[in-house]
């Protein structure tokens, strides 16, 4: 891994000189998807015009040349992506067929080319959709904002007022009025003729669920061929996201040697940390220096004094109390300050300091046999003539 590292290093070390001849491009590349567009983007607007005719239970006896009717169709929609978009539209359309309960019969054409009980069943439709899309061509060969020819797969629900002509005494009106539901399913046939006009070629087939208002559940199957056209508005085109394409850099051989000789030093470089830090790793780790145990207390006298004096006394009380639930034998050490004073006065000092908090601590109920004294040379602390108070003083430790 780290001679990989390594040598992309060195790779871009070597191709930042060459940088300025050579220029890094950008360009879409669509392996990484496509962006969305505004939501003001890829909107549509619609109009269709064609012919259909119904296909129900009893439409068949009439002949079918005698049910194809006018139908047509506006609409205006979104592609949200270059495979999902959404259409909402308006249908008009114009029904023939047949009927069993005698509604539509023509007084002048009483069949008007139905036979037995049969009778003819005129309607006008009209009502909305709503439809989504799926780019059957994008989502299989991939999308391509110049393609001549696009297939959608779409599906929705309509619902639809119908006016049926029924018999009124001896005069056949138009007064019966229905409402139905339904789904449908169609197959969008798109031409580009330029980036904002298509072609369209619409195959549809509506199920209906017949007079609605009266609850019954009879399905009306309507299939229609119609063609018409797509205007689209602002951008029409999907974008890819922009990568960096660098430029391809040939080396001579005289750079490939250098190369290879740059890697052979770094190779060196490599090794050598390695038996740096094998040799770090098996160096045997120092042991700690002891840390001195701090003494159980530390009584402090004023410059030349050796009485045991204020809260000091206290002190030292406390101290008497501690020692007295153990059994451990102690060591009384007196100090002074080596800034002030003569060596023979700072002794005395040293001596008669450790007496006296001896002699308070067996006043207090220590015995005397488990305490002895020392004096020390040096100063108590390190912080200099500034801090000399902190040396005049005598300390109990547990003896070791």
């Amino acid at each position: 891994m780290k001679k990989i590292l390594l040598l992309a290093l060195l790779c871009t070390v070597i191709m930042g000189a060459d940088v300025k001849a050579q220029e890094v491009t950008y360009v879409e590349d669509p392996s990484q998807g496509y962006t969305f567009n505004r939501f003001k983007d890829n909107w549509f607007i619609t109009g269709e015009i064609g012919v259909g005719g119904l296909a129900s239970s009893y439409d068949g006896e009439l002949g079918f040349g005698k049910r194809i009717m006018p139908s047509f169709n506006i609409g205006v929609g979104k592609w949200f992506s270059p495979l999902i978009g959404v259409r909402f539209s308006a249908d008009f359309r114009k029904m023939k067929g047949a009927t069993i309960d005698g509604a539509g019969i023509d007084p002048e054409n009483p069949a008007d080319g139905a036979v037995g009980i049969y009778s003819v069943n005129r309607q006008w439709s009209i009502g909305p959709a709503a439809d989504v899309y799926l780019n059957l061509t994008n989502w299989w060969c991939g999308y391509k904002p110049d393609r001549l020819y696009n297939a959608s797969l779409y599906g929705g629900v309509a619902a639809h007022a119908q006016m049926t002509r029924q018999m009124d005494g001896n005069s056949a009106k138009w007064k019966y009025f229905t409402m139905s539901i339904g789904m449908r399913v169609g197959l969008l046939n798109s031409f580009r003729i330029s980036d904002h006009v298509d072609i369209l070629l619409d195959l549809r087939l509506d199920g209906d669920q017949a007079n609605f208002m009266d609850y019954t559940r009879q399905i009306n199957l309507y299939g229609s061929v119609m063609v018409g056209a797509a205007y689209k508005f602002n951008k029409t085109k999907w974008s890819a996201p922009i990568v960096p394409v660098c430029p391809e850099y040939k080396y001579s051989d005289a750079e490939g040697d250098a190369l290879v000789e740059r890697l052979k030093a770094a190779d060196a470089k490599i090794a050598d940390l390695e038996r740096q830090l094998r040799e770090c790793m098996n160096r045997p780790i120092p042991e700690p220096e002891p840390v001195k145990e701090a003494p159980l207390a530390t009584i402090y006298f004023p410059i030349g004094s050796s009485r045991v004096q204020g809260v000091q006394t206290k002190v030292v009380a406390a101290v008497a109390n501690a020692m007295s639930t153990t059994d451990d034998e102690y060591v009384v050490t007196g100090w002074a300050d080596s800034y002030t004073g003569s060596a023979a006065r700072n002794q005395q000092l040293r001596e008669q300091r450790a007496d006296n908090v001896v002699k308070l601590l067996v006043k207090n109920g220590v015995d005397s046999n488990r305490i002895e004294t020392a004096t020390a040379d040096s100063n108590l602390t390190e912080y200099g003539e500034n801090s000399a108070d902190l040396d005049r003083a005598a300390t109990i430790e547990i003896k070791k």
